[in-house]
């Protein structure tokens, strides 16, 4: 997965994702699906997390959804979203939704396929926690 992170402009270290991936297991509203290859490697991941927000319905929201370039056009992507859609059921969403960032018009066209519908176009806005150490927030 590390390298998968990579490609997608996310580097992070091995110990920062073990400890990510270890608190998502631990959290009864999130979960990250691998699909492996016939050699048990990760082909592809999608994690996932329940949003209870108090002005909408219970939606699960696709936080990252990657196939490895190996494997792409392999249907991969189709059934780690058929597998989100029967997790999000088995937890009481009434739909999935993704953000996906606006220059990424290959996977627009994949989710508009999968009848994914474009609902809005927003800003995404950050402020930076200054007191908090760059390092620690790593972890």
């Amino acid at each position: 997965m590390l390298q998968m992170c990579a490609e997608t402009g996310y580097e992070t270290r091995y110990e920062t994702l073990s400890a990510k991936v270890s608190d998502i297991i631990k959290n009864k509203n999130s979960v990250i699906i691998v699909a492996v290859d016939d050699e048990n490697k990760p082909a592809g991941w999608i994690q996932l997390e329940v949003s209870n927000f108090i002005f909408s319905e219970r939606t699960c929201n696709i936080l990252g959804l990657f196939v490895d370039k190996k494997y792409r056009g392999r249907r991969i992507g189709k059934k780690l979203l058929e597998k989100a859609a029967e997790w999000a059921k088995a937890n009481n969403c009434i739909g999935l939704e993704i953000y996906s960032d606006i220059t990424r018009i290959d996977s627009h066209e994949f989710y508009k396929h999968l009848d994914f519908k474009h609902i809005k176009t927003q800003q995404n806005f950050y402020k930076s926690m200054k007191f908090i150490d760059k390092e620690q927030a790593k972890d």
